[in-house]
């Protein structure tokens, strides 16, 4: 059997707005475009964090914006009707591949798309892209011919989905039960962010809030205020909405990380191997961390392949901003065999200068969607 398995995560499509960083419609639909071309067995995996809807906005009937905290599936039915119309060659070519035989096209859920648990949305998202019977959601992982997906939140200790308890009952509605970060996210930092659009897309975090203390001022300030009212005033004032109630075990957590203004992601790579090490899979594909990574040891390799949003990393000496390169996974199984390389997209974007982008963040984000042939429409 011969088969060929394309790997991308971490795109985040959101809603074409401010909380938006993904511009990158152009590379993306010409990867897919290749992809159709070919014959043969193809799985084109997208591994979590596919769509931005943790930072999309709802608008609703009267044209009202909101970042709601209640997520039922009528409202995340709406994000996703953001999304499409802002990133519609993303879905159209999406529809041509899976419009081939043989090719299969899958959604692994992350910590920015948890909304995909809803069944409505699955079945949208089938209706939009076509050929729905080729269109896969398999859950958390993709495990087929010695290949292993997983996108990687459950070994991220503030982002772990709690799988006893995936909706939680409220007024007669079903609603999603994120993770106590995300729903900090959503209540605290929406604003932030439209305020500052391009700062999220900076790396490394403690570098970029150290060149600028407004912003960590606010970030910690917002951080402590959310922590404490979880624990001593929301319980009291929202007794009976569920999406209020504290998890007792985050609190040692949460104090390290604001002690130490750990505002990033952390590693995942030693938690999957502790939890994973009876796997037999050959290679591993996991998501989340904004980084490339790559390691092979005693004859199986992981890697991380990056994100796909629009991101820079912070130079120290120079304060200059280079935009993150963009990958993808292209494993190939033959006869029980698989290998696999890690490729690189071509990127012509410019170097900028941190303290430039301080000062007027929407032109650069103009920027930055020009030459990636993206329009904004903010």
């Amino acid at each position: 059997m011969e088969k060929e398995a394309i790997v991308l995560g971490d795109v985040e499509m959101g809603g074409g707005n401010l909380t938006d960083d993904f511009i990158c419609d152009k590379a993306l639909s010409e990867l897919i475009n290749q992809q159709s071309k070919k014959k043969g067995n193809i799985d084109l995996i997208f591994n979590g964090d596919t769509f931005d809807f943790l930072k999309c906005p709802y608008i609703d009937d009267k044209g009202n914006k909101s970042f709601p905290r209640h997520i039922t599936a009528e409202i995340s039915l709406g994000k996703m009707k953001l999304v499409y119309e802002a990133h519609k060659p993303v879905f159209q070519a999406l529809s041509k591949f899976v419009k081939i035989k043989n090719h299969n096209l899958y959604f692994i859920i992350g910590n920015h798309d948890h909304d995909l648990f809803f069944p409505e949305l699955q079945e949208e998202i089938k209706r939009l892209i076509g050929t729905p019977q080729r269109v896969h959601f398999p859950g958390l992982s993709y495990k087929q011919d010695g290949l292993y997906v997983e996108h990687g939140q459950q070994y991220d200790f503030l982002h772990r989905i709690n799988f006893e308890s995936l909706f939680l009952n409220y007024k007669g509605k079903s609603l999603l039960n994120f993770p106590w970060a995300s729903f900090g996210l959503i209540s605290t930092f929406m604003d932030l962010k439209e305020e500052h659009p391009f700062l999220e897309r900076i790396s490394p975090r403690p570098l970029l809030l150290s060149l600028h203390h407004m912003v960590l001022r606010k970030i910690s300030l917002r951080s402590i205020g959310y922590f404490f009212k979880s624990v001593l005033y929301y319980p009291f004032r929202y007794y009976a909405d569920p999406t209020y109630n504290f998890p007792q075990k985050l609190f040692g957590e949460f104090y390290y990380r604001l002690k130490n203004r750990h505002f990033d992601v952390d590693d995942i790579i030693d938690v999957f191997r502790k939890e994973k090490k009876k796997l037999t899979t050959k290679v591993h594909v996991l998501g989340h961390i904004h980084k490339t990574y790559e390691q092979k040891e005693q004859g199986k390799a992981i890697i991380h392949p990056g994100s796909w949003k629009d991101e820079y990393v912070l130079d120290a000496k120079t304060r200059v901003l280079n935009p993150k390169k963009k990958y993808y996974v292209q494993v190939k199984i033959k006869d029980k065999k698989i290998d696999y390389t890690l490729q690189e997209i071509p990127n012509k974007r410019s170097a900028l200068l941190f303290d430039d982008v301080r000062k007027n963040e929407h032109s650069y984000l103009h920027l930055a969607a020009w030459e990636e042939g993206y329009q904004l429409k903010i």
